[in-house]
């Protein structure tokens, strides 16, 4: 069962102003094919597009991004995000499966193909790190903690990803975290 959602329930679930969420839609999608302002019909989404939009306001409002580089941001992380499962959503019970496979730590750090000394090309660079495990110590100078992370590199020629940390304009996505607060304002009710 494919479940859909209007502006209205978005706008609540997520506690985000009506107008804004409106504007990011009509920004991150393309126009509804059923309906338009006169049409009287409201838009429905799906989860995959609701995710696209809530991610697109991300990179607006709190990555302080400009809509061109939103959208930029957004299409190059769209086939990656399918792959990975965090655009199939299929209604509570597939949120819970969903939430409990994909919670495993994945950072999405990016910047512009120029920052990094590219030869050609314009857009992103995006490094993706997914933590596959953790270990803590007690040293003698405190508790430490090593992180075993898989790394996977778009649109960039680098076998490490430590380099590509180390330029000052990297962003970084902390994605686990912001697709579980979605999942969790949609699927949980308070009681």
């Amino acid at each position: 069962m494919i479940l859909y959602y209007t502006n209205r329930e978005i706008s609540e679930k997520l506690e985000i102003n009506l107008a804004r969420w409106k504007r990011w839609s009509r920004s991150f999608l393309p126009p509804d094919p059923l309906g338009g302002m006169q049409s009287g019909y409201a838009r429905q989404y799906t989860f995959k597009d609701l995710f696209k939009v809530y991610l697109g306001g991300h990179l607006l409002s709190h990555l302080k991004l400009s809509l061109p580089d939103s959208q930029q941001v957004l299409d190059d992380l769209s086939p990656w995000m399918k792959k990975n499962g965090f655009l199939d959503l299929n209604g509570a019970n597939g949120a819970a499966t969903e939430i409990n496979g994909q919670s495993n730590g994945y950072r999405i750090y990016f910047c512009p193909v120029r920052a990094t000394g590219a030869k050609k090309g314009s857009g992103f660079c995006y490094l993706i790190r997914k933590t596959v495990g953790t270990q803590s110590n007690d040293s003698v100078t405190g508790p430490k903690i090593k992180e075993t992370v898989e790394e996977t590199i778009i649109r960039i020629d680098l076998t490490d990803g430590c380099f590509f940390l180390q330029d000052p304009h990297v962003r970084m996505i902390n994605f686990s975290p912001l697709f579980a607060a979605l999942v969790k304002k949609l699927y949980h009710h308070p009681q």
